[in-house]
């Protein structure tokens, strides 16, 4: 049974004032629906019906949102640190996540509260392709030979449901290879219904093998870009290395709450020592990260108290579970890191309502002032009519903004890009230059890999970041209009609001990123047979013979002269082949980074320009349609103040009368919603004492942070 997430005396208020602002706007549609169209009854009316039931419909919207999202926790570390085991002992199943020694993830694992246990692999499409990262043998079958999947029509990962004790199968990589097990695998995502996750947590486990010393590191990094917290993994064997310290001094600006966790403290006897230097290397190479909390665990031990109080032994488990030293470690992520990332998931919602009464009230204020009779109401609707002809022409500033701002984003996301790729050539040649014939053959392709995916993951966050300044830009150009016409598009969102690329940039990057990653050729060299052998120990003849003849000379003897030119002949083979393979395999490397390397110069600047073009055309659409709407209904509030000018005051009082009541009802919601706005908006409780998340060598942390209840 499934533990209900606990509600903060905030959430349950913001929660019913959203319902009762909706509940509101909705009723107001249905009224506004149901008056006769009387000429000194109707200003107004289907305006403010059609306006309520938009904004109705997005206020329950992001009340979804918010009561269901949960905080993004990106759980980052070196190869067999133990990361994997502590997302197992987070979420109490210990065979969730691969966590053998010689076995590491290949992609993301997403991890996060549901109904029922449940899992899906997202699979890139092959489309019947032979060659690429998601293509499986010309049979139709993926590399274990299981049916290969089609993928979305768009070129999305689609989702296969797959069995939860298969997702080291569709997750890992073959520890032999380096290779994933399954090409086509994106990422996976899992469901549980465990009380750690139904308190608003979402764990993401990124790729294990290549540790923050390879592309794996620019994954996670970019993976930061829209997490809630770093869980930064180490363990007890010894201090932080130079690749994690500079993992986490970049990591810096990449999100907001930092927790470490120092595992295997059931192993290594020293690791109180490992501690307190740990904290000496952060204060002095990542000061950033200096007041982050430490949790010493053992996941050893943790699952050790499952299986005690499974058994019936309830103190044995709780001794077990109080040295595990999961407790503190669960509450800080309950308290505070889930409590925050709710707490702007609320603020967000009373935003969205307080804009969805925005508009209503602006129209039943001005619809009051025309059944009042307002003598200059008509003069200003008519200057806004002014104000809309000038935003229609072509030649319009919003319009040149809307374009010189595309171009201009285009061409950062073009150097942006050029210069990742730069980046990744310069990392790949170092690699080539420096790195063992096996390591290189084995671990270059799915490093290679994960660098291509982490220059994807950082192009899509520059274009979200570059579109959403675009859009603001165009925004402040129609600021008047965009503000009048809010909520009266057909989905009931600000004019806009359909440029955002939640999934718009995932689809046009990735959609030929199989295609974009061919695999690695492996040239090969014969040195069988006769010739073979002669070939190979030609050249190191001449220079053996002399040493033996040298040492002849010098002993006077033949027999142990004869026996150390021999071996001198085979240690100069050896030699000999050894640079030979490495010249082999650093040549098929250098192939293979300067294939990857073209695909992605070859199809990636043209998808940033389509990609850039399709949604400045697209806000542009939406802007031209607001501009149009507004005009309308500005059109039909001018004829019937005019009708209402016409008509005497008397015969308007009933409709005044409900008019003011709607307008009240309006503000008492407005007022509330500016009271929870404010306190939303508050750094924190500053009684509480656990709001600065310190804590001491020994791992214990404050007391909860802002949430707590």
């Amino acid at each position: 049974m499934t533990t209900p997430r606990a509600e903060s005396p905030s959430r349950a208020r913001v929660l019913d004032f959203a319902g009762r602002t909706a509940d509101l706007l909705e009723r107001a549609s249905r009224a506004a629906a149901a008056e006769p169209a009387e000429p000194t009854d109707d200003a107004g009316a289907g305006g403010a019906g059609s306006t309520a039931e938009h904004a109705a419909r997005r206020v329950r919207q992001e009340a979804a949102r918010a009561a269901d999202g949960a905080a993004s926790l990106v759980v980052v570390g070196e190869k067999k640190r133990g990361k994997s085991s502590t997302i197992n002992s987070l979420v109490g199943v210990w065979d969730l996540l691969p966590v053998d020694a010689d076995v590491a993830t290949g992609v993301h694992v997403v991890v996060r509260h549901g109904e029922r246990p449940r899992a899906e692999a997202f699979l890139l499409p092959v489309a019947g392709s032979t060659t690429g990262a998601g293509a499986g043998p010309s049979d139709g079958t993926d590399p274990l030979g299981n049916p290969a999947p089609a993928g979305e029509p768009d070129g999305r990962p689609s989702p296969e449901p797959i069995p939860l004790e298969r997702i080291a199968e569709y997750a890992a990589v073959d520890p032999l290879t380096g290779r994933p097990h399954r090409l086509d695998v994106h990422h996976v995502e899992v469901e549980l219904p465990v009380p750690m996750l139904a308190a608003g947590l979402e764990l993401v486990d990124t790729p294990g093998v290549g540790g923050l010393v390879s592309g794996h590191a620019e994954l996670a990094l970019a993976a930061l870009e829209w997490a809630d917290a770093l869980v930064f993994v180490v363990d007890g064997s010894g201090e932080l290395t130079s690749s994690e310290l500079e993992f986490l001094a970049r990591a810096t600006e990449r999100t907001v709450e930092t927790v470490f966790v120092l595992t295997k403290t059931d192993s290594h006897d020293a690791w109180q020592a490992v501690l307190a230097r740990n904290h000496e290397l952060i204060a002095r190479y990542a000061p950033r990260h200096s007041g982050a909390s430490w949790f010493p665990v053992s996941n050893r031990a943790r699952r050790d108290a499952a299986e005690a109080a499974d058994s019936g032994s309830l103190q044995e488990a709780a001794e077990l579970l109080s040295e595990s030293g999961f407790e503190p470690l669960e509450e800080l992520l309950r308290r505070r890191v889930a409590a925050r990332a709710a707490e702007l998931r609320l603020a967000n919602l009373v935003h969205v309502a307080l804009a969805a009464i925005a508009g209503p009230l602006a129209e039943q204020e001005q619809r009051l002032r025309s059944l009042q009779q307002d003598p200059t109401l008509a003069a200003e609707v008519q200057g806004a009519e002014e104000a809309l002809r000038l935003l229609q022409p072509e030649s319009a500033q919003w319009r040149r903004v809307l374009s010189t701002g595309a171009r201009d984003l285009k061409n950062a996301l073009q150097l942006g890009f050029r210069r990742s790729v730069n980046d990744v050539r310069q990392y790949a040649e170092g690699q080539i230059a420096t790195s063992e014939p096996g390591t290189l053959a084995q671990e270059f392709p799915a490093d290679l890999e994960a660098q291509v995916e982490a220059v994807w993951l950082q192009l899509d966050n520059a274009a979200r970041r570059g579109l959403a300044v675009l859009e603001e830009k165009v925004r402040q150009e129609c600021a008047a209009v965009l503000d009048a016409a809010a909520g009266s598009g057909p989905e009931g969102e600000t004019p806009g609001a359909e440029l955002v690329p939640v999934d718009g940039s995932a689809v046009v990057l990735r959609s030929e990123r199989a295609g974009l990653l061919p695999e690695m050729v492996h040239s090969k060299h014969r040195e069988g047979g006769p010739l073979g052998v002669i070939e190979s120990v030609a050249p190191s003849l001449g220079t053996a013979a002399t040493f033996g003849t040298v040492l002849s000379l010098l002993t006077g003897g033949i027999l142990v002269p004869a026996v150390a030119s021999y071996a001198m002949l085979a240690v100069l083979t050896r030699r000999r082949r050894q640079r030979t393979e490495l010249g082999r395999v650093r040549g098929d490397a250098t192939r293979h980074l300067n294939r990857v390397l073209t695909e992605l110069s070859t199809e990636i600047p043209a998808q940033i320009t389509s990609h850039v073009d399709e949604l400045t055309d697209r806000l542009g659409i939406v802007l031209d349609r607001a501009i149009a709407d507004e005009r309308v209904r500005l059109e039909k509030q001018l004829a019937d103040h005019r009708r209402n000018l016409a008509v005497s005051g008397a015969d308007l009082a009933a409709a005044r009368d409900r008019t003011r009541r709607r307008i009240a009802s309006l503000v008492v919601l407005r007022d509330e919603g500016a009271a929870l706005a404010r306190s939303l908006g508050a750094p924190g409780d500053p009684g509480d004492p656990g709001a600065s998340g310190a804590s001491g060598a020994d791992g214990a942390s404050g007391s909860p942070g802002p949430g707590r209840s």
